[in-house]
């Protein structure tokens, strides 16, 4: 079992760093194993892994317990019923699901993916900013864009080199309270498709649960400002034809610095024609990243035939490179997402 004893966490530090990268609030996970904190209003009827939504979208501390839920299955895997002949026998899955085997049934609803019964009294659920004073941050459950999810859930591998768990195939509620109860480690996941439902994720979005132990390296994560050219140039090779771009972009930059355009009063070294909106777009993203983000969309209108780099282009690139639903076009997220994660990182 985890240690339920979490280190002290700047929560406001941690709010400020998945501004902008997650969606709504992160939750705040407490196990009850006694006595229900007051603060924790009772949940209404939902789906056990229903009460991280209402934490994250509601802003509520809410908890559910034997007696306040809406799924059978949900209430077999966390420990607060022996469960119907079913779930125990493993049959659940296969007569449902005939893809899944009796043996992974039985596995499925057995062993480290359920609670011993009477493990907990209850579940509490609270936005990361407003835990009730008193409540033990157990783990943090976020929801994210893939790209944002993959860097949150480097929060142990930062630290020792171990990467995070990953899971499909098993309950969400396994995902979410279970697995983290037994494990230390953090875990990234889609979930199943009830847990989803239950959370009303959209198709981009997925799950990621830090145990207390290690969220703090977010703070670092998250909020640092990588060296991404050095780390990109340190592994290109001395025949990489990425010199040779270099080489030309810095002589067309150099002589366009003297403009009086958009790009040069956003302090932009260019080496094409840009529309304002264009600008306007890139120079919404730190400093030291808009040079790399200029560098992949002249990269990317030039290799698809485009003489001027228009809003319409931008889009385009960030298409192209996997990153365009990430956030809105002029999004302070999207910004920063658009500039790191491109498809050829360039000066």
């Amino acid at each position: 079992m985890a240690d339920s004893a979490s280190p002290a966490l700047d929560v406001e530090a941690l709010v400020a760093a998945f501004a902008g990268k997650i969606r709504g609030s992160a939750v705040a996970v407490t196990m009850f194993r006694d006595e229900v904190h007051p603060a924790y209003a009772v949940s209404p009827r939902v789906d056990a892994c229903g009460i991280l939504r209402i934490a994250r979208d509601e802003g509520r501390a809410v908890h559910m317990d034997s007696t306040r839920h809406d799924c059978s299955h949900g209430e077999f895997l966390l420990g607060f019923a022996e469960g119907n002949e079913l779930m125990t026998s493993g049959r659940l899955l296969p007569v449902f699901i005939p893809a899944y085997t009796l043996a992974a049934g039985l596995a499925v609803n057995s062993g480290q993916f359920k609670l011993p019964v009477g493990a907990v009294r209850g579940i509490g659920a609270a936005p990361l900013e407003n835990v009730p004073e008193g409540a033990t941050i157990e783990w943090i459950i976020v929801v994210a864009e893939p790209v944002w999810a993959g860097q949150i859930a480097a929060a142990r591998s930062v630290v020792d080199g171990t990467p995070p768990s990953s899971a499909a195939g098993s309950s969400f509620c396994t995902d979410a309270f279970v697995t983290p109860w037994f494990d230390d480690n953090v875990i990234i996941t889609t979930g199943d498709f009830g847990g989803r439902m239950a959370n009303k994720l959209k198709p981009s979005e997925m799950f990621v649960i830090v145990p207390a132990r290690w969220a703090p390296n977010l703070v670092s994560i998250l909020a640092a400002a990588p060296d991404v050219k050095g780390l990109y140039e340190a592994t290109r090779t001395e025949e990489s034809d990425y010199w040779d771009r270099k080489r030309a972009r810095e002589v067309k930059a150099a002589a366009r610095a003297t403009g009086s355009g958009a790009a040069a009063k956003a302090g932009l070294a260019t080496s094409m024609e840009w529309d304002d909106e264009a600008v306007a777009m890139v120079a919404k993203a730190p400093g030291f990243v808009r040079k790399f983000a200029v560098g992949n969309v002249e990269d990317y209108a030039q290799a698809e035939g485009h003489d001027r780099v228009t809003a319409a282009v931008v889009r385009e690139q960030m298409e192209a490179a996997g990153v365009g639903g990430m956030a809105g076009a002029t999004g302070r997220a999207g910004g920063l997402l658009r500039s790191l994660f491109r498809r050829t990182p360039t000066p």
